[in-house]
Order: structure tokens, then C-alpha cells, then sequence
């Protein structure tokens, strides 16, 4: 787990900066243009869906199938061509689809209180071929156990560049157009960014591929990112879709909402994605090998270090939020987003205690499992959300986003536990959340200020160092006890000035 931890915990860090700047977006800034943030959360997240057609299947089997290809010399057999060349058709297949898509977006999102942004569907051209691009780049790059410079430039860039426009936007300094034209040119930053760092690692080689004249690697590869890419189509329908639904049965206005509320539950799983990211070519790797055993460690493992934090992110967010919708602008309007923030934050702490299982199941050779398991999660989750968005808003939304993780990741657990033999929790977990919610409870009965800043500070203080200094001393996960050891190891060694 060496290279996984150090990766992960860069990796980390680069999130959380990105958290930091987010937070302070999201508080201040976002609720004074919640159109406008809801009309580029339904432009991204329609962006990220035509993308997954878009690479057809290429950004997952970029790690699945590196270890085969691998090999500096010749550029690794030509592989970054072939994927590039496979991308580029998808492409040019969403150029000749665009119309057609247009019109539905039209139809069905840009329609009443949305209709005078019709005119901007124009811009997922763009939008998606650089968003696509940073995903094959990011999941090719991590091959390399490299993770930390392609999430600064996937994450931080956006993070940055989007409250600086919409308080240009807010200040009357730009239009609408201007906004998306420098989203638009914010994932071009990133996307040239990774393209620069994979040649500045000397991995920038686009040599003729070798799979042309591999049969069987390329039958197997079609095979293979096919099903992958109608996998990545049912999962990112089941996790974006509730933001398209409530731009298309509301308005963006509900949208930015969510979306807020949504920026918020996400920090909880910053950590996973940290995780994954570099954890995946390595599980690929070690059952590539047959290291099962290997893959059984790191499988418990990131079960264990994730329920940890997750839970504690989660009951940590719990505790503070009240008072966080207090200080927002728009206040009463942004506390529609409360039951938002609880079941998104509940299906990521619940994603997150099952470890890496996506991971398991993808690099596989069953990775056919995930195709018919997303598919029906798509369906469930569109069913969900037309059943629960009319009885409950933007809660239905989130609790139909929920309840679909729920499903998808028990079925997850059940199926590697049958073809593997592993299941990842320990006697630990309980004891975790229970100490968890205990440390909640004790923060919860700590009177109120009445100064909102000040009960943040408080609550929050008291909460983090109940559940931390608990999970530390009783030595939960010796990973987490290695981490606070090298960062208190760190501290120590700073010298104040002058001494």
C-alpha cells in the first residue's frame, strides 16, 4: 500500500485545497447566481455523459490494458495512439449526433423558466471534447503512479476559475456568454496542462499501435470497452442524471441549489477518489498477476481507512451545517438543500465503506457484472427520481440518488464475496460509526452562541477532536496512526523564526 498511501495522500491534499476554495465559493459566492451555477452544472453534467460515448470505453481500458502494452522503449507498443485515435472517433460520431441531441436538450431542459439559455447548448461541443480529453489523460497518466498533478489540474483549475466568473457575472463585468467562455477555456488550461505533464514525464510517445496486429488483445479490447462503455453509461446516468432531472422538472435555479448542496456532500468523498485513482492500476496490475491475496489487502484495507473518514466527514458536516446555511447569502432559500446534503452525504460515506470494489470488478474478468448492474442502477435511478421528485423536490432527488448507491454497492459486495471470497468489513466498523455518532451527540448538546461563526468553530473543534483523538488512540487503522504520525513528525521538525 506504499505507493497507494503517498499517492493517495498527495492526492488528498491537492482535494482539500480544492475543498478550501470550494467552501468559501460555496458559502459566499454560489447563492447569489444560482441560475447561472445550475445552468453549468447541467452543462457539465450533460458534457460528462455525451463524454463517456465520447471515449468509447477508452478511458477505463487505458489502465486495464496498460500492463499489457507496457514498454518505454517503444512508446508502450503504441497504446496512448491507439487510444487517441479511438476517442477521436467517438467524437467525431457526437459531431454528426449533435443535432439530434440539441433538440432533445431543447425539448426536454431548456424548456420554460430555462428556455432563454437555449441558446447555449453550443457550448458542449467544447465542453465535452476537452472534458473527455482530461479523462482518458488523467486515467492514462495514473498507469504512472502519478495522480497528484493531473487532480490539481482536473479539480483545482475549476474550482478557481469558476467563483472568479460568477463574480464577474455578479458584477455585472460579463454576461452568460462570458461565463461558459471561460468555462469553456478553464478545461482547455487543464486539458493542455496534462498534456504538457504526460511529456514532462517522457510518456508522450505516439508510436504505431501494436494491438493492429494482435488479434486477440484488440478482440478482446473491443469486447471488453464495450461493455465498459455501457457500464460507464448506466453509472454516470445513475449519478448525474438527478441534477439533469431537477434542471428539466424544476428549473436551474433548484439546480444550483443541489448543486450546492451537492459541493458540500462532496467533500466527504474527496478522500475515495484520491484513493482510487491510484489504487486502480495497481489492482489492475495484481490481477493481471494473480496476486489475489494482494488485491484481498487492499481491499480491506481501503474499506477500513475509508469508513473512518467518511464517517467522521460526514457527522462532521452534520454538525456544522445549520449554521453554515446561516451565514450563506439567501439563507431561507438555501435551507431547502439540508435533506439534500444528508442522503448525498449518506451514499458517499456508504460508497466509500465498501472500499474498492468498482475497482475489483472492472479489472476482472468479470467485468461484464458492472454492464448489467449499472444498466438497472440507471433504471432504478431515473424511476427513483420521477417517483420521488414530484413528492419531494430536491430531496426526492438526493434520496433517490441514495437509495440507488445503496443497491448498487450491496450487490457489489455480494458478488465479489461469491467470485472472490472477500468481504471487507472487519469488527471494527461498528464501533467506528458508534463513536461517531457519540461525538456528534456530545458537540450537538453544546448550547448555541448565537454567533454562527463561532458555533462552527466550536462544534466543529469539539466533534473532530473527540472522533479523531478516539480513532487514534484505539488504533482503529494503523495506516491512519502512520499518516498523523508523519504529519505530527513533520510539525515537530518546523522551526520558529529566529531559532
Amino acid at each position: 500500500m506504499g505507493v497507494i498511501q503517498r499517492q493517495g495522500f498527495k492526492s488528498s491534499i491537492v482535494s482539500y485545497i480544492g475543498v478550501a476554495i470550494g467552501a468559501v465559493s460555496t458559502i459566499y459566492v454560489y447563492p447569489k447566481a444560482l441560475e447561472i451555477l445550475g445552468l453549468f452544472r447541467a452543462m457539465f453534467d450533460a458534457s460528462v455523459l455525451i463524454g463517456i460515448i465520447v471515449l468509447l470505453g477508452s478511458s477505463i481500458s487505458a489502465v486495464r490494458f496498460f500492463p499489457k502494452f507496457r514498454d518505454k522503449d517503444s512508446g508502450h507498443n503504441g497504446f496512448l495512439t491507439w487510444l487517441f485515435m479511438v476517442a477521436g472517433s467517438g467524437f467525431v460520431l457526437f459531431l454528426l449526433a449533435f443535432p439530434f441531441i440539441r433538440k432533445w436538450m431543447s425539448q426536454y431542459i431548456f424548456h420554460g423558466f430555462n428556455q432563454e439559455y437555449e441558446n447555449f447548448i453550443y457550448y458542449l461541443i467544447p465542453l465535452t471534447f476537452f472534458i473527455s480529453l482530461i479523462n482518458l489523460l488523467s486515467r492514462y497518466i495514473s498507469n504512472f503512479q502519478r495522480v497528484t498533478i493531473p487532480a490539481a489540474l482536473e479539480q483545482l483549475a475549476i474550482k478557481i476559475a469558476l467563483p472568479f466568473l460568477m463574480l464577474m457575472f455578479i458584477a455585472g463585468w460579463i454576461n452568460v456568454n462570458g461565463v461558459l467562455l471561460g468555462i469553456t477555456a478553464c478545461f482547455a488550461f487543464s486539458a493542455f496542462g496534462l498534456l504538457y505533464y504526460l511529456g514532462h514525464l517522457g510518456e508522450w510517445k505516439l508510436t504505431k499501435p501494436l494491438i493492429w496486429k494482435d488479434k486477440v488483445a484488440l478482440k478482446e479490447y473491443t469486447n471488453y470497452s464495450g461493455y465498459g462503455l455501457l457500464s460507464n453509461i448506466g453509472s454516470q446516468v445513475a449519478f448525474k442524471i438527478d441534477s439533469l432531472m431537477v434542471s428539466s422538472m424544476i428549473q436551474f435555479q433548484a439546480t444550483g441549489i443541489y448543486t450546492i448542496a451537492w459541493a458540500l456532500s462532496e467533500v466527504i468523498i474527496k478522500p475515495m477518489r484520491a484513493l482510487t485513482s491510484i489504487a486502480g492500476p495497481v489492482v489492475a496490475h495484481h490481477i493481471e498477476e494473480g496476486n489475489l491475496e494482494d488485491v484481498k489487502t487492499i481491499y480491506k484495507k481501503s474499506s477500513l481507512n475509508m469508513t473512518i473518514i467518511g464517517v467522521g466527514l460526514f457527522l462532521l458536516i452534520w454538525t456544522v451545517l445549520p449554521y453554515l446555511f446561516d451565514i450563506m447569502p439567501e439563507s431561507e432559500v438555501m435551507k431547502q438543500g439540508v435533506y439534500v446534503v444528508f442522503f448525498l452525504g449518506l451514499a458517499q460515506v456508504w460508497d466509500m465503506m465498501t472500499g474498492v470494489n468498482t475497482e475489483i470488478i472492472y479489472y476482472s474478468k468479470y467485468y461484464r457484472f458492472n454492464l448489467y448492474l449499472t444498466l438497472l442502477l440507471a433504471v432504478l435511478t431515473i424511476s427513483a427520481n420521477l417517483i420521488f421528485i414530484p413528492l419531494y423536490g430536491l430531496t426526492g432527488a438526493a434520496l433517490a440518488t441514495c437509495c440507488s448507491m445503496f443497491v448498487f454497492n450491496v450487490a457489489k459486495l455480494f458478488f465479489i464475496k461469491v467470485k472472490f471470497g472477500f468481504f471487507p468489513f472487519n469488527n471494527s466498523i461498528f464501533p467506528i460509526i458508534g463513536f461517531g455518532i457519540a461525538a456528534w451527540l456530545l458537540s450537538l448538546w453544546i448550547p448555541p452562541t448565537g454567533n454562527s461563526y463561532v458555533d462552527i468553530f466550536i462544534k466543529g473543534t469539539v466533534f473532530s477532536v473527540l472522533y479523531g483523538m478516539t480513532i487514534w488512540k484505539l488504533k482503529f487503522s494503523p495506516d491512519i496512526n502512520h499518516w498523523v504520525g508523519l504529519a505530527l513528525n513533520k510539525v515537530m521538525k518546523i522551526k520558529p523564526p529566529g531559532r
